[in-house]
């Protein structure tokens, strides 16, 4: 619900900034799935540092699916069934790198 308030502010300035914001905010499930006692704010916080410098990658990443959801559309919607599920998984193993990078960064910045 927070996510959702955060977007809905950042859409009322103009579209773009709204589409900056979903992009931050979208490893915050991921987070919160990772570690249940981190709060709703932390993980959007957290969210936004992982995405600093990916939006466009985690952007790009979507733009792929634009095809396979019009030919879903024209499928009836039956191709959603697939589609869907895909998208998650991408969307996991996104997060799964991000989480990968962020933490070898952490440790070269640890070690010196």
């Amino acid at each position: 619900m927070l996510q959702f308030i955060f977007v809905f502010l950042w859409s009322l300035l103009l579209i773009i900034p709204g589409i900056i914001a979903t992009l931050s905010y979208s490893m915050t499930y991921f987070i919160i799935a990772d570690n249940n006692s981190i709060t709703a704010l932390e993980a959007i916080t957290k969210s936004k540092e992982m995405m600093r410098g990916n939006k466009w990658k985690f952007f790009c990443l979507g733009l792929r699916f634009l095809g396979w959801s019009l030919l879903c559309v024209v499928t009836l919607g039956i191709g959603f069934l697939w589609l869907t599920p895909y998208m998650s998984v991408s969307s996991a193993q996104f997060y799964d790198d991000l989480k990968e990078n962020n933490s070898a960064t952490l440790a070269t910045q640890i070690t010196g």
